[in-house]
């Protein structure tokens, strides 16, 4: 067997890790910098390497480093000032407000109901998958529900949630209680941003789980749940058309 200089087979080594950063898009650039803070290497409040100096050690453009410290930026996983830097965001401790069903059901003075649909491990469409931020070959899982008032239809919801933040989260778990009430028992999420909007029952499980007919109008609530500087889940709510969102905050 014939015993390489150390040199050589240093230079060897890298040049697949090369390769590969001179092919970067800027998908794989925000990939590299999440691991990088989920790792500790770059703690909250901390500045990060100019877009110069990440563009250069990855060997890719500049405009590629950009593009991708600006869609974390938008997500508030960093904060960006001009003649300042870029830094990693820090987020403190707060109280947060829950919208839970049963709280809203049961002071309708209605009794509460909930189903647990779907558990399964998947692969979320591209858009979800944006959202919360996935590094190459990442799965969510996939939970559905459907929420009743007095046996009657209020609300069902799709929930993709984070491995790595909901650890300890399982089937037997969710069939007692809803995910929103385990995260508030489990995860101490203290960010979130939430969208409101009308949209069309479509041929998927939401007609079916509030006796709609497909095309149907409907009231949407989409909410991305945070820890820091994770992402914890995506929900959407689905309610008919006639409901009415209120809350007191």
């Amino acid at each position: 067997m014939i015993e390489l200089p150390s040199h050589v087979a240093q230079a060897l080594s890298a040049e697949p890790q090369e390769r590969k950063r001179r092919n970067m898009t800027w998908q794989a650039v925000q990939e590299e910098v999440l691991t990088r803070i989920h790792n500790g290497d770059w703690p909250s409040g901390e500045l990060i390497p100019t877009e110069a100096e990440l563009a250069t050690e990855f060997g890719c453009a500049r405009a590629t480093v950009n593009r991708a410290l600006q869609a974390l930026a938008q997500s508030g996983v960093l904060e960006r000032r001009r003649k300042v830097g870029t830094r990693v965001a820090q987020h403190p401790p707060v109280q947060m407000v829950r919208f839970l069903l049963r709280r809203e059901i049961e002071a309708s003075g209605k009794t509460y109901g909930y189903d647990l649909l779907a558990y399964q491990e998947s692969q979320p469409p591209a858009d979800i998958a944006q959202a919360m931020l996935l590094r190459t070959d990442d799965t969510l899982l996939l939970v559905k529900a459907r929420f009743s008032a007095d046996g009657a239809p209020y609300c069902c919801e799709e929930r993709w949630l984070n491995h790595y933040a909901t650890p300890g989260l399982t089937r037997d778990a969710l069939a007692r209680i809803s995910p929103c009430e385990w995260l508030l028992g489990n995860v101490p999420v203290n960010r979130a941003s939430m969208a409101i909007g009308a949209t069309l029952a479509g041929d998927g499980f939401v007609p079916q789980a509030l006796d709609l007919t497909p095309g149907d109008p409907a009231l949407l609530v989409e909410r991305i749940d945070w820890l820091n500087n994770m992402p914890v889940s995506l929900t959407r709510r689905y309610f008919p058309q006639q409901h009415r969102f209120s809350a007191t905050i």
